[in-house]
């Protein structure tokens, strides 16, 4: 019998495992931009003050190595203690790339156990501009549409969570967050929607469902459920609760026949799910955006940000096989064409860095070495999650059980009733840095 401890990181990790093997090699530039200058994602004009901010807190030229997933950038050589990746080789030079950061990122990256990102705008020219675009912004008049307050908000409001771990620091660092965290809260509060406004925002997965051939994930259709063993997850947490990560599993047996059998297994202390992938269709993570609504309350959305994606398969001879894609919303594709949904999708072999940590969900985060912390490795979607995860695990399932002591049912939750983010929004109300910025603290 298989006996589990109930460890804190273990328990929060509902993160669905993900790999697949790449088969073409990818072009290591796609989706790179061309110059380092802003886009016009708010309005047609690059030098929107809206277009201004984004640009200082999303954009930004990214060192990197390449792993050996690209093989014409060779030659390549050993990188020792890159977690998940013992035999990983990257490149012996270093390589740019310009992310424009319109995608389902944090700003101000890199940020995972460092504050590089952070210092990119307190320190250096891009400190006043950043200043000069938030007072434009607070200043102007006219109101923008509900869509583009929402996306601004939660982009201005990570900002802000981002920026409160540099104000106690000492010299400029310290003196120019504690300059730009009033300016940003001023920011968010006039981007502030009604409760009325945020549960009239586009339902933006259902348009992407039907361009991108998405399932059915909200409407029982297709035998997808919504579960949920413990409502703490690392997915939640690491993002401040400003997002809520929703998990979903397409059984391969009746949904209640499959609950039932789980909830059996982890009554008699046995291992949930002991097929892992394999005794499922699909899973999927989705995660929503949180907003704050004009009374100071964090609100679940309509508007999902991303998507992960894993469907059980076979090969030509029978063998297990798991195929994963992501979606990530471009707020300047939904803002663009609403009715696209706004989500782009990533293949296995699609461009993306590799995590420093199994709790790094962050954004082109730094090799960290034994002995130095080095540039940002960039391999495929395939590659990150088996960084974290094996092929047939789903991270759900691996929360520990301590013998002896009785576990929570796996619940399936009410989809159309938005209970996980819910839970996460009281959560971050809790916060004392979300008090802080409204003063309540």
């Amino acid at each position: 019998m298989r006996r589990y401890s109930n460890g804190c990181l273990l328990a929060v990790f509902s993160v669905l495992s993900l790999f697949c093997i790449a088969t073409d090699t990818p072009d290591y530039r796609a989706g790179s931009l061309e110059k380092l200058e802003p886009q016009p994602i708010y309005s047609a004009d690059p030098q929107d003050s809206w277009n201004r901010i984004f640009f200082l807190l999303f954009t930004r030229t990214v060192e990197l190595r390449l792993t050996d997933d690209f093989k014409g950038e060779g030659p390549f050589e050993p990188i020792e203690n890159v977690m998940g990746n013992p035999a990983l080789k990257v490149t012996s030079r270093t390589l740019e790339r310009i992310e424009s950061g319109d995608r389902a990122i944090d700003p101000l990256y890199p940020g995972f156990f460092n504050a590089r990102g952070a210092e990119s705008v307190l320190e250096g020219p891009r400190f006043a501009e950043l200043k000069q675009a938030l007072k434009e912004a607070c200043d102007e008049t006219t109101p923008r549409p509900p869509l583009h307050r929402a996306l601004m908000q939660a982009d201005a409001w990570a900002a802000y969570d981002i920026l409160t771990w540099s104000s106690p620091t000492r010299g400029t660092v310290g003196d120019h967050a504690r300059e730009l965290l009033p300016l940003l809260a001023q920011f968010i509060s006039k981007l502030a929607l009604t409760s009325q406004e945020i549960a009239a925002l586009p339902r933006n997965y259902g348009a992407a469902q039907q361009k991108l051939n998405l399932p059915d994930l909200f409407n029982g259709g297709g035998g997808w459920m919504e579960v949920e063993w413990s409502p703490g997850r690392l997915h939640d947490s690491m993002v401040g609760y400003r997002r809520a990560a929703r998990v979903f599993l397409k059984p391969a047996s009746d949904p209640k026949r499959f609950l039932a059998e789980v909830n059996q297994r982890v009554k008699q202390n046995d291992d949930p799910l002991p097929g892992g992938l394999s005794s499922l269709k699909a899973a999927a993570l989705l995660s929503e955006l949180l907003l704050i609504d004009r009374n100071g309350r964090v609100l679940p959305s309509p508007l999902t940000y991303e998507l992960q994606l894993r469907t059980a398969d076979k090969d030509g001879q029978g063998n297990f096989k798991a195929m994963v894609e992501e979606y990530d919303l471009s707020r300047k594709s939904l803002l663009s064409d609403p009715t696209s949904g706004g989500l782009i999708r990533h293949a296995a072999d699609s461009p993306a860095y590799l995590p420093s940590s199994g709790n790094d969900f962050t954004f082109a985060s730094p090799t960290i070495g034994r002995k130095e912390t080095g540039p940002a490795i960039l391999g495929n979607l395939g590659r990150r999650c088996q960084s974290c995860h094996d092929e047939t695990t789903v991270n759900t399932f691996q929360m520990m059980q301590i013998p002896g002591r009785s576990s929570p049912p796996l619940r399936q939750l009410r989809s159309n009733q938005d209970e996980h983010a819910a839970y996460v929004a009281d959560k971050k109300m809790k916060e004392m840095r979300f008090k802080a910025m409204h003063g309540t603290n």
